[in-house]
């Protein structure tokens, strides 16, 4: 397996490891009246200010974030064990997960050379984690065992850290995925706004067959796998290929699918590969910038999240219609900003095998 891939898979536990945290820490909320404000203090720390510190990671800072991370999310499990005021709890843990995942993210992207699978596999953990940490707090498991799996997290952080060769800014220049005729500023906006979209739709999907843990972990699985298989498939199909099936795809089966399950986790896992093609869309114009790209993302992620701590459509044909109404520009969107398929090399290969060939008959008549 490549270097690259390696540190996609390690961040992967990482990531997984520490949403198991984040999770179990705010499923013990749950039942307080105040759930509600600490899930919006949590959301807003462990999201916006990855941009600040994706700034400070592109400027050369040496601090090892995931570890700093890991030493607050450890923090907030400690604190919750002794029951700590909640909000210092919230803000340890928020704090905690933001700088595992800028870390994460500009080390996947500064190790792999022009390819999105790698980041995108270290993002998708972070589903399977989610619902294992809610399972973990539902259930009981004491604060001790989650403790030692969080720390658990250390030894894939060091060894992702010794597979690092140089500071990956030739890598950095190979990401291509954008469409060059369009203006940088213009397609950083654009991307940011289907993220927006994209977290939004995410949390308007209908799953009213959503009654049982299975089912929670079979929806939390096929959001994870769908992460990385948009990585994975715009390396080798293309990223406009890509954006086309995982909106125009994933429409039908989300509308169709509210009252079928099966139907209804393949729109989400195909809704959900649109996170690796913004990523790649954004990284591709900021490509000296990864941990200010991912900032981009993250920040779309809670400005598309927000309308939902006040307000929730409960009808399914009204959140239908505005999921197609939706889906419409993002489509049109990413056809224009996401880079054509690449002409296939056949005919210029064939040009200097043709040209040997030549030279050959023409050292023939010299002689």
């Amino acid at each position: 397996m490549k270097r690259y891939n390696q540190v996609g898979l390690l961040y992967f536990i990482i990531h997984f490891l520490v949403e198991i945290t984040s999770f179990y820490v705010l499923t013990s909320y749950f039942s307080t009246p105040i759930v509600w404000g600490l899930c919006l203090l949590y959301d807003s720390l462990a999201f916006v200010p990855q941009g600040f510190f994706g700034f400070l990671r592109d400027k050369g800072i040496r601090v090892n974030f995931a570890v700093l991370g890991t030493v607050l999310t450890s923090l907030s499990l400690v604190l919750l064990h002794f029951d700590v005021n909640a909000i210092i709890v919230i803000i340890s843990v928020a704090l905690g997960n933001c700088l595992v995942h800028i870390h994460g993210a500009e080390l996947t992207l500064r190790s792999s050379p022009g390819k999105i699978a790698p980041s995108a596999v270290f993002v998708s953990g972070g589903s399977f984690g989610v619902v294992t940490g809610k399972l973990l707090s539902t259930h009981g498991v004491a604060v001790p065992w989650v403790l030692a799996l969080n720390l658990l997290t250390l030894i894939p952080i060091f060894i992702a850290e010794k597979l690092k060769t140089g500071d990956g800014e030739k890598n950095l220049e190979q990401y291509h995925f954008s469409n060059e005729k369009i203006n940088g500023v213009t397609v950083v906006l654009l991307a940011t706004f289907v993220v927006i979209v994209r977290a939004y739709m995410g949390y308007g999907i209908p799953t009213s067959w959503n009654k049982t843990e299975l089912q929670t972990v079979l929806l939390y699985c096929s959001m994870g796998v769908g992460k990385g298989l948009g990585g994975i498939l715009a390396d080798k199909i293309g990223i406009r290929l890509t954006a086309l099936i995982s909106t125009v795809g994933a429409l039908p089966f989300m509308i169709f699918g509210a009252e079928q399950m099966e139907i209804s986790l393949i729109g989400v896992a195909l809704f959900s590969m649109t996170m690796a093609v913004t990523l790649a869309l954004i990284v591709s114009r900021l490509r000296h910038y990864p941990g200010i790209a991912f900032g981009f993302t993250t920040v779309g992620l809670f400005a598309g999240s927000l309308p939902f701590f006040f307000y929730r459509v409960q009808s399914v044909t009204v959140n239908d219609i505005i999921i197609t109404l939706l889906t419409v520009p993002c489509v049109v969107i990413l056809w224009i900003i996401c880079a054509k398929p690449k002409k296939k090399q056949s005919d210029q290969t064939a040009i200097p095998e043709e040209t040997e060939s030549l030279q050959t008959v023409k050292k023939e008549n010299d002689i």
